[in-house]
């Protein structure tokens, strides 16, 4: 089965993928989905992505939820290695450390599981 090519501004059907929308006069983009027919997304990719923190996410369209975990991963990371190197800090420094991991990790789960969730048709 071909994929139909929809107007990015109105969702209508167009003949010609070259042509403006005969509707709306709006370039075709492919980028109108409408309900329930939304483009299939990897989970194993999603996952792989998540690797370099919020990147799962951007590829998956959670653009908010990709740069939520990419502040938050880098901001645990950073703030904990930098109270890391004084002997008071270090009780602070190390779990936040070990929060940021867990985080990253949890996200790569979260982008596996949110991907799967988008393929069954759930929000």
């Amino acid at each position: 089965m071909a994929s139909e090519v929809l107007c990015g501004r109105c969702g209508a059907l167009l003949t010609n993928p070259n042509a403006p929308c005969p509707r709306c006069g709006s370039p075709a983009s492919g980028g109108y989905y409408g309900p329930g027919a939304r483009p299939r997304k990897n989970p194993a990719l999603a996952a792989a992505f998540a690797v370099i923190p919020g990147c799962g996410h951007f590829y998956l369209g959670q653009n908010v939820k990709g740069l939520a975990y990419l502040v938050g991963i880098a901001g645990l990371q950073f703030f904990g290695f930098d109270l890391d190197l004084t002997v008071i800090g270090a009780a602070v420094g190390v779990p936040m450390e070990l929060g940021g991991g867990g985080l990253w990790l949890f996200s790569i789960v979260d982008a596996y599981r949110t991907a799967k969730r988008m393929e069954s048709g759930g929000s």
